[in-house]
């Protein structure tokens, strides 16, 4: 089928991105490449027809049974390990035991794995790790049927297999699995793990070969998680339907926003314009900032640098990467590009100077509050603030906001501060301050700034 697919289309077969992916997966071992991208050709074959044998297979070649398979999360990308390698997630227990079914399991497996491939050369460079997860209800249905087609299809697509781990639960299937590693290839062998409990027990086995539990698209109650998976297939349908599709041809380098879109990872860091987010990486990345904060801050231009170096570094090894919005968004979908090296950097610094900056204007807020002590006890019209037990300035201070609690309302921004002022005059000419107690609890009082006052009083309001 290698002569048919060259005589169909030279300029597909002869590709220098596409040969180059089969010559990375067998580390550049030119025998072995050739040997692969035949059986590649084969597998292609079987799988979707002579007419797509030198096409790239989009969402379009897919039949109504290969999406609603691709949408159950029976393969998903689950961000990357500790060493930047892709992790693709298997759940056997989402493939009925029926030939259709398998059938289109085989198909939408090529579809993930090649739409990795080609989407990332750090992906083909690096390779890939592989988790086979079979616990709880998502253990394996079909009892065996179809694994020497996985088997047969895993060998045949050009990724670089850096890792195989088989998670399960089931004694039974335990011990049939590591009879049939016993007659693997030695290094095919040595790749391979199996990690028998349970979700906890298989997360923390995982976890010392660099893949984090979060990496999983796993509940805490072992259920399964789709939504970054719907997620990717949404912009693969979007990528193909816009006519977005990367090409052997086209060179697998393009990085046009259009072209490869890029779904977010729990370790990776966003860039969202200045809005707060709850993100694991940009959890990892404050936590980082934090703990060089001091050496950051005393240190001369070379040792930020160092800083900066360290923490970018520190990211990228646990499977992270900087990424920020671009383009147009809908309410769906939210578009995702690399952050370059440079920017990178820069982004990193800013988050240095505004952690300072913030801690600035938090010790300004705390000092803002305080003023003169003053001596003796507060004044019956006084009003004091923090204390559960009312006086009669305090009682007053909420009689008035009661009763202009409607205007209050119906104001502008600039005529509430006035009717606030106006409040606090009112306790003013009756002889009240605003007191608070001070810090010390040693029965002393505060008084409170003109500031202060106006806006917890508005406070009270809302």
């Amino acid at each position: 089928l290698y002569e048919v697919a060259e005589s169909m289309d030279p300029s597909y077969v002869n590709a220098r991105a596409f040969r180059i992916m089969f010559l990375r997966a067998n580390e550049y071992d030119s025998k072995a490449s050739a040997e692969q991208m035949i059986k590649f050709f084969d597998l292609k074959h079987q799988l979707f027809g002579v007419d797509k044998l030198v096409k790239d297979i989009t969402m379009q070649d897919l039949d109504e049974d290969d999406i609603a398979c691709l949408k159950t999360g029976h393969i998903q990308l689950a961000g990357r390990d500790r060493s930047g390698r892709k992790i693709f997630v298997v759940f056997g227990g989402l493939v009925e035991e029926s030939s259709k079914t398998l059938q289109s399991s085989l198909r939408v497996i090529y579809f993930v794995v090649m739409r990795a491939l080609q989407q990332s050369v750090e992906t083909q460079i690096r390779g890939t790790v592989s988790v086979w997860y079979t616990l709880g209800d998502l253990r394996s249905k079909t009892n065996g049927k179809g694994w020497f087609e996985n088997f047969m299809a895993g060998r045949a697509l050009p990724q670089k297999k850096a890792a195989i781990h088989l998670c399960m639960d089931d004694m039974r299937q335990f011990v049939l699995t590591n009879l049939m590693v016993k007659v693997m290839k030695s290094k095919l062998r040595a790749r391979l793990r199996q990690h028998f409990g349970s979700l906890t027990e298989c997360r923390y086995q995982l976890s010392t070969y660099g893949i984090l539990p979060q990496s999983l698209p796993l509940n805490d109650d072992g259920g399964l998680n789709l939504d970054r998976h719907l997620q990717w297939v949404h912009c693969c349908a979007m990528e193909d339907t816009f006519g977005c599709s990367i090409s052997p041809t086209e060179g697998l380098l393009d990085s046009s926003p259009s072209a490869r879109p890029i779904i977010p990872q729990q370790m990776d860091v966003l860039f969202t314009g200045g809005k707060s987010t709850s993100h694991e990486g940009n959890k990892s990345l404050h936590l980082l900032v934090q703990g060089y904060s001091v050496l950051y801050d005393s240190g001369t231009d070379e040792t930020k640098r160092q800083v900066v170096s360290t923490i970018v570094d520190e990211i990228h090894r646990s499977g992270g990467r900087f990424l920020k919005k671009h383009g147009k968004r809908s309410s769906e979908v939210v578009c995702w590009k690399e952050v370059p090296s440079g920017e990178v950097r820069q982004k990193v610094m800013q988050t240095f100077r505004n952690r300072r900056r913030q801690l600035t204007v938090s010790r300004q807020k705390v000092s803002s509050t305080k003023g003169p002590l003053i001596e003796g006890e507060p004044l019956p019209n006084d009003v004091i603030f923090g204390r559960a037990q009312r006086n009669p300035g305090s009682e007053l201070l909420h009689r008035l906001i009661k009763d202009h609690f409607e205007e209050y309302e119906s104001l502008g921004r600039g005529v509430k501060m006035r009717l606030v002022g106006s409040i606090m005059q009112t306790i003013t000419d009756q002889g009240g301050r605003f007191l608070q107690p001070a810090a010390s609890e040693d029965g002393r009082w505060l008084e409170v700034p003109k500031d202060a006052a106006r806006e917890r009083i508005s406070k009270y309001f809302r």
